[in-house]
């Protein structure tokens, strides 16, 4: 594969990039004022989406031009080993999210059913589909503010951006034809490694072998299953497990926090919070029985983990005399687990 040129001679102000095995997602602000050539060489499926500003686009690629204004929400989608020559025009600045997917990886993905050197796509700088606006918007959230369990989502969203260019935008109909009955004891396989790993980085692809199906059908099918996706699920899950470990009282935040999957007691705070309507601390403080808490280096050698053990022996309680919460009440002063 041909190595991808992108070459767009408005000055760069701001750009964010993420290289997934398989796919690259960027996230860039330029100064778009006056007129600015275009001149891309890809060999990757691309998409881009206008995130904000509009300017005045004209294009050729295979022998077609198009002439838009490209405003927020647009897309532009070339098809693989593409070029693209053309200009903008604007008056102010753009920002644009631009996804690049290599053909080998949704191959993979699909377990051969999506050969996309094989689909008759055609490039267009007006495509107008809902779900693809929301899963590009999601990859931007995940390049610009990365989350709890980053590649099973991202990965997520892109196969859901190649499924919807497939399905309505190729001119081979049925390019997805696999029978969608799946037997349901293999989703209930699934579930049941997804709470025995918890505390893994759980993979699509991981998640997908386990139902024995591509990633593709697996993320279609298991949405239509439970109602979530993948990464929703997972994540759901970590928090509902995260509440039932709340309720013994001398539970310290941050390692409960690596013990279920995710990874910061930040990351906790806000899916649980999204989930419960509270933080982990405040659920704890309602759940959980009165009684008396055990320091805190002895909560961490009762911990599976290792790194978990080192991170909780390395805090020091703080003696009565200078804290008004004192030892006994097992405060972590430096990491604050109890807070």
């Amino acid at each position: 594969m041909r190595h991808s040129t992108m070459r767009y001679d408005a000055p760069v102000l701001k750009r964010a990039t993420v290289d997934y095995h398989g796919f690259r997602f960027m996230s860039t602000t330029y100064d778009a004022a006056g007129h600015h050539e275009i001149d891309w060489h890809i060999p990757e499926l691309t998409v881009v989406m206008r995130l904000s500003g509009e300017t005045y686009f004209a294009g050729r690629s295979g022998g077609r031009t198009e002439h838009y204004a490209f405003r927020p929400a647009q897309l532009l989608f070339l098809p693989l080993d593409h070029s693209l020559r053309g200009y903008t025009k604007s008056v102010g600045t753009a920002r644009n999210g631009h996804l690049l997917v290599k053909p080998d990886w949704v191959a993979r993905a699909s377990d051969g059913e999506l050969d996309l050197s094989r689909l008759k796509l055609r490039w267009s700088a007006d495509v107008r589909n809902p779900l693809i606006v929301q899963a590009m918007l999601g990859l931007v959230r995940e390049v610009e503010q990365p989350g709890p369990m980053g590649r099973i989502y991202a990965e997520s969203l892109a196969l859901g951006i190649v499924t919807e260019l497939v399905r309505y935008h190729a001119a081979l109909p049925g390019a997805l034809s696999r029978a969608d009955g799946v037997k349901p004891h293999r989703f209930q396989r699934v579930t049941e490694f997804i709470d025995a790993n918890l505390g893994q980085d759980l993979s699509l692809a991981t998640l997908a072998a386990e139902a024995c199906l591509s990633r593709v059908h697996f993320v279609r099918q298991f949405k239509r299953l439970t109602g979530l996706s993948p990464h929703q699920y997972v994540l759901r899950r970590r928090v509902e497990r995260a509440a039932t470990l709340l309720k013994n009282r001398d539970t310290c935040l941050k390692a409960l926090a690596l013990d279920v999957g995710f990874s910061s007691q930040s990351h906790l705070t806000e899916a649980f919070r999204r989930v419960y309507g509270t933080t982990p601390g405040a659920y704890r403080d309602q759940h959980a029985p009165v009684a008396t808490q055990t320091p805190l280096r002895s909560f961490c050698n009762t911990q599976r983990s290792v790194s978990v053990r080192q991170m909780c022996a390395a805090d020091e309680m703080v003696g009565a005399s200078g804290d008004p919460h004192g030892y006994a009440n097992g405060v972590c002063a430096q990491r604050g687990c109890y807070e």
